[in-house]
């Protein structure tokens, strides 16, 4: 990860925290807004807000890096010591927990966030918080959540598929294809 992309990360993570009405700031809602914020991203704009593999687990689709970060940023030592290597340990450190619930303890960062990140990020504030637990559930276990976390031994959910369940059109998910391509070739370069 680069300085750029974890200073991303730190600013989708305090964005969301600060936005969210406080009921809405424990771990689960956290994670699943940035979720269908990501989602949200690769229908309407072919790319991707954050860095990060988004995972299949039991309650749902989780970045796995982010949920690494929040883990650690409420205590939990044993949440991978390599973030302390790469320096991601800096982003839980800019986040709070209390009572259950995160806090920012610094502001985001909004030269990190386009417009298009922003009006996505606020698109699935607004979705979580009008969901329960539940429905956030159901809504989260599609066929790409099925796929991965049933055939695939890593557990690692396609990006093109997850764009696919927000409707994204072919050309949409063309476009995210090659974007995608380009970013795993400039790690070689």
């Amino acid at each position: 990860m680069t300085k750029e992309d974890a200073l991303t990360m730190k600013a989708v993570l305090l964005y969301i925290i600060k936005n969210s009405s406080e009921d809405k700031r424990d771990v689960y809602c956290v994670i699943k807004t940035a979720y269908y914020a990501q989602q949200l991203h690769f229908a309407k704009w072919a790319l991707p807000i954050f860095k990060d593999k988004i995972c299949a687990l039991p309650f749902g689709p989780v970045p796995s890096l982010m949920y690494d970060i929040l883990k650690l940023s409420r205590g939990e030592v044993e949440a991978k010591p390599f973030l302390r290597k790469n320096g991601v340990d800096e982003i839980a450190e800019a986040i709070g927990w209390e009572y259950e619930s995160y806090y920012t303890k610094d502001e985001p960062d909004m030269d990190y966030l386009s417009t298009s990140n922003i009006e996505c990020l606020n698109e699935a504030i607004s979705k979580v918080a009008s969901m329960s637990f539940s429905e956030i559930k159901n809504d989260t276990h599609g066929e790409e959540w099925n796929r991965a976390y049933f055939q695939s031994s890593n557990k690692v959910m396609d990006n093109l598929n997850i764009a696919r369940e927000a409707h994204a059109s072919e050309e949409a998910v063309e476009y995210l294809q090659e974007t995608l391509d380009w970013e795993s070739v400039k790690l070689w370069i």
